[in-house]
């Protein structure tokens, strides 16, 4: 069960922040701040897609034990466009 709900819970998060993120960025219409905030929830998207699928997947199918390189990639990527993403932010 909290396979399901994670994963779903997942799609929907990057789905939905990689898409207004986008959408922000195309109608900006020159607006720094919006142009600002479109790239953040990008950055943001993209570097917790690193960590979030790798974990959707080991959850429906063997296991976290069994992604442990991947998790550990994706934990590490995802950090990386975190700091990004407040340095952006400040």
């Amino acid at each position: 069960m909290q396979a399901l709900i994670e994963t779903l819970f997942d799609l929907v998060y990057l789905t939905t922040v990689v898409t207004l993120g986008v959408r922000m960025l195309r109608q900006s219409r020159g607006s720094a701040q919006f142009t600002l905030f479109g790239a953040m929830a990008v950055v943001l998207g993209a570097g917790d897609a690193f960590h979030l699928v790798p974990r959707a997947l080991a959850l429906c199918t063997t296991g976290l034990e069994n992604y442990t390189v991947a998790l550990g990639m994706g934990k590490w990527i995802t950090s990386v466009t975190m700091t990004i993403f407040y340095v952006l932010l400040y």
